[in-house]
């Protein structure tokens, strides 16, 4: 029975997609993992960029932690000093790495953020 990968309600074989979130289902729910079974793979410089990684991760069904490594994460964000880390769990990092290339190449990611 497919999943919604936001709201994780299940739904009968006939449903494509879910009709609160309006998103895709999948086939099954990725499992939850501890923050130690996670590894750094990219850092981005603002919450926006953050945000797109994000999206694109959990789109492909790739969980991600976003780490905030500022001093003052209250304030806005500045340029290339704000520091976000993005986390996935380890059994996921090829598919991630692969997947923020192309999303680099394609121009959906700006060129600011770095690969770990």
């Amino acid at each position: 029975m497919p999943f919604c990968p936001k709201c994780e309600y299940e739904y009968q074989d006939s449903v494509k997609v879910c009709p609160e979130c309006k998103v895709d289902l999948i086939e099954k729910m990725v499992q939850e993992t501890s923050e130690a079974e996670y590894t750094e793979v990219y850092m981005v410089s603002n919450r926006m960029e953050a945000g797109v990684v994000s999206s694109l991760l959990t789109e492909h069904n790739v969980g991600c932690l976003i780490r905030d490594l500022r001093l003052f994460p209250v304030l806005p964000d500045f340029g290339r000093r704000a520091r976000l880390r993005v986390a996935v769990p380890k059994n996921q990092t090829k598919e991630a790495i692969k997947l923020l290339k192309e999303a680099v190449e394609d121009g959906a990611l700006t060129e600011q953020g770095r690969f770990l």
